[in-house]
Order: C-alpha cells, then sequence, then structure tokens
C-alpha cells in the first residue's frame, strides 16, 4: 500500500514538473552592468505567504483560464509607472495580458502621468489625492478625485500601445454614487454612445461597460444634472486570460493618509486583489525624525485595512532605494527602512529589500553618478525605476519558479 501512495505522489510529482514553465530569469546581467547594485539580496523574504499566489499564478499558465489581479500600491516612485509597468509588462508577456487595469486622468489633476496614458478635457476640473486629507474633495480607488458642476464637461481618454496591445473592451468606471449623476461613453471603433447612470439603492463600486469592439480610447462627457461629478479612475480590460497589475501611486503620500481615505478603502474590494505590493515610506522620511511605534503602528493598519479589503490576497511589502536629503544621504530613510524591514520579519510578512539591493545608505551616489537619478535626488530617472522593476520582476519569478520547482 505504501508503494502504491509513492507511486501516484511520484506521478503527480512528475506530472505537475513537466507540464510547469520556468520563467526565464537573469540576475546577472544587471550586476555586471551596474557593479554597485547587490543582487545576492534579491529574493523575496518570508515568501511562504505568497504561495497562494504562486498556484493562482500556476493555474493561469497551465489552463490558459482566468485573470490574476496584482494591485501595486505606493507613493510617487510608483505614480509613474516606469518600475510597476516594467514589471507588468514582463509578467504579461509570460502569462497573458488581461488589460491595463486601473487608470487615471493625471493631467487633469495636474499631476505626472504615466508615459502611455494621456487625457484632456473641455473644462478645468477641481482635484485632490490622498496625501492632503485637509482638502475636502475626496479622492477614490486611484489616490486621486477630479470633480466639476461644469455641464457638458468631458474627459477625454488614451492609452498608447508603447509596450504592446493595450486595447480594451471593458471597462470599469469609478464614479460619483449620486443617482442623478449620468454620462455618455462614446468609444473609437464602436458606432453607438453608451449611457452610464447610477440607479436608485444601487450599491455597485463601479458601473461596467461593455465595448462591442476594442478600442484604445474613450470620450466621457457628463448629463446636466443638479449635483457636481466626480471621477475616481477605470479599469481597463480585455476580456483575455492573464495578469490585471492596477498600479495606484500617489505623489506625496504616506502610509497614516491612505489610512483616513475612507473612499479608497470602499472601493479597494472591487479590483478583487490576488497580490497586494506596497512600496510606500519615502514621504515618511521627509520628517526630521522616526517615531518608530506611531510607523510600526501605521503599517499594522494599513495591513488590517488591506485584509479587510481582499481577505484571500497576499501582501508583499517593498523597502525603499536610498535617497538624498539635503547633501548627503537620508539618514532617517535608512532607519525606516531597516525598521520596516525588522518589522516584516517579525511578524513573517513577504518583503523585499529594494534598500539592500541598491547597496543601502550612500548608495544614491552611484545612483544619480551613473545619471540614474533625478535632480532632487530622490526620485530615480525612467532607466533607474525600470532597472529596479528589472530587480522586482526577477524576484518575483525566482519565488514562482522556486514553488513550481518545489511541488
Amino acid at each position: 500500500m505504501k508503494k502504491f501512495f509513492f507511486h501516484i505522489f511520484a506521478v503527480l510529482f512528475f506530472s505537475l514538473n513537466a507540464s510547469a514553465q520556468l520563467i526565464p530569469v537573469d540576475d546577472n546581467a544587471p550586476a555586471r552592468q551596474y557593479p554597485f547594485v547587490n543582487t545576492i539580496f534579491n529574493h523575496i523574504f518570508n515568501s511562504r505567504s505568497l504561495d497562494s499566489f504562486y498556484q493562482k499564478l500556476y493555474a493561469l499558465k497551465k489552463n490558459n483560464k482566468g485573470v490574476v489581479n496584482i494591485v501595486h500600491i505606493g507613493d510617487s516612485h510608483i505614480q509613474a509607472d516606469f518600475l510597476s509597468g516594467f514589471v507588468r509588462n514582463n509578467l504579461q508577456q509570460f502569462f497573458g495580458n488581461a488589460g491595463r487595469g486601473l487608470v487615471f486622468p493625471y493631467q487633469l489633476a495636474q499631476a505626472n502621468a504615466p508615459p502611455d496614458i494621456i487625457s484632456s478635457s473641455n473644462t478645468v476640473w477641481q482635484f485632490n489625492r490622498v496625501a492632503h486629507p485637509e482638502i475636502y474633495i475626496t479622492p477614490g480607488i486611484s489616490g486621486y478625485v477630479i470633480k466639476t458642476n461644469a455641464l457638458g464637461a468631458t474627459i477625454d481618454f488614451t492609452v498608447k500601445n508603447e509596450t504592446g496591445n493595450q486595447s480594451f473592451n471593458r471597462l470599469k468606471f469609478f464614479l460619483d454614487s449620486n443617482a442623478s449623476s449620468s454620462w455618455i461613453l462614446q468609444a473609437e471603433n464602436n458606432s453607438a454612445p453608451f449611457i452610464i447612470k447610477n440607479e436608485e439603492n444601487n450599491n455597485a463600486l463601479y458601473n461596467e461597460v461593455l465595448l462591442e469592439q476594442t478600442t484604445n480610447s474613450f470620450s466621457l462627457s457628463s448629463l446636466p444634472s443638479g449635483t457636481a461629478k466626480e471621477f475616481y479612475g477605470v479599469s481597463l480590460e480585455n476580456d483575455n486570460p492573464g495578469i490585471l497589475y492596477h498600479t495606484i501611486g500617489v505623489n506625496g503620500v504616506r502610509y497614516d493618509q491612505y489610512n483616513i481615505a475612507p473612499l479608497f478603502w470602499d472601493q479597494l474590494p472591487a479590483l478583487n486583489a490576488d497580490l497586494f505590493i506596497i512600496s510606500l515610506g519615502t514621504n515618511e522620511a521627509q520628517r526630521t525624525g522616526f517615531d518608530e511605534k506611531s510607523f510600526h503602528q501605521a503599517v499594522s493598519l494599513f495591513i488590517q485595512k488591506l485584509k479587510a479589503a481582499s481577505p484571500g490576497a497576499a501582501i508583499l511589502i517593498t523597502t525603499n532605494a536610498d535617497a538624498y536629503k539635503g547633501r548627503r544621504s537620508n539618514r532617517v530613510l535608512r532607519d525606516i527602512n531597516i525598521s520596516l524591514f525588522n518589522y516584516c520579519n517579525t511578524n513573517n510578512i513577504p518583503v523585499w529589500d529594494l534598500y539592500r539591493i541598491t547597496n543601502g545608505y550612500g548608495s544614491a551616489y552611484n545612483w544619480a553618478k551613473r545619471g540614474l537619478m533625478n535632480r532632487d535626488r530622490i526620485h530615480y530617472t525612467a532607466e533607474g525605476y525600470r532597472l529596479q522593476g528589472n530587480f522586482l520582476f526577477n524576484a518575483l519569478a525566482k519565488g514562482y519558479n522556486n514553488y513550481i520547482k518545489s511541488y
């Protein structure tokens, strides 16, 4: 009987490994080109808690069916989407492209946008982001909001095919919940317009539109009503199996500011996250000192809210790359990174230590010397962020490969 069970186990083990395709990974290439990086640390610590996520990726790859949702939440390092965009594009090349995911018309909020996002309007909008809780306009799912009372206000939106096909046919709009609000959607390649209207007693988190044909652009026009129109974001999807990688980046934001953004947390469950990646801490480091107790409390509350929003999702915390404060590297940022890493280890939370990968305190000098940092010595160039995105993709890929090989 024991031999029989061993035979069955061996067959299952062989079957899984024989059908599993590993993700090609090469940390040596960037290490040779940039010798000041430390790729020995480029893996995810406490990674066992990511097994549920890796299993979903494996099922997606094996069956070519379904969608795996990744939600990357961060600050200005994420908003421009260079780092997260690199990870998205490479994961989608391997597992399939289910769409561009959550996007926002940043230009209408007078903010920098990812290079593939273009938006315009026929009017000026009021706006806010979660980094400014003192402003009365409440941000939503993207961490931003635009608002107007203008009649016939439009949002013209285009996604450029910079890194592959970005067309979509399913749109999930996050709009104000006023029952009197209504919009007209016109999409390129689609003949008839669509009416978007909130119904009485409708508690849906978003308004969904399924187009006749895929497109890369749309125009949303508000119909006259007695209430202001608010726009929080839209998820662009294509009904193909694969990865949806939603990026939520907000300039200047901290953990504690996300924590007190009620509409953000109300709408976050709509993204059905399978993995949350959290990249915060830089703005906490702009303070003169570091209160470790209050910082840990803010991180703990943030994680509790993530678990409430998507109970089945895995969570991955990242530390931050080195940055200047004045004429030298930021000592508060160093303390935050070390503390955050120790917090994750103590609580068995998966953590990706970008701080040590980029070579820790003082390493910003070498990154700046190679033209990989902006003049403010806090933010990185597009090339610098893509290099960091390369490391994050490789770390996720190595974790996935190890999971596959262990079964």
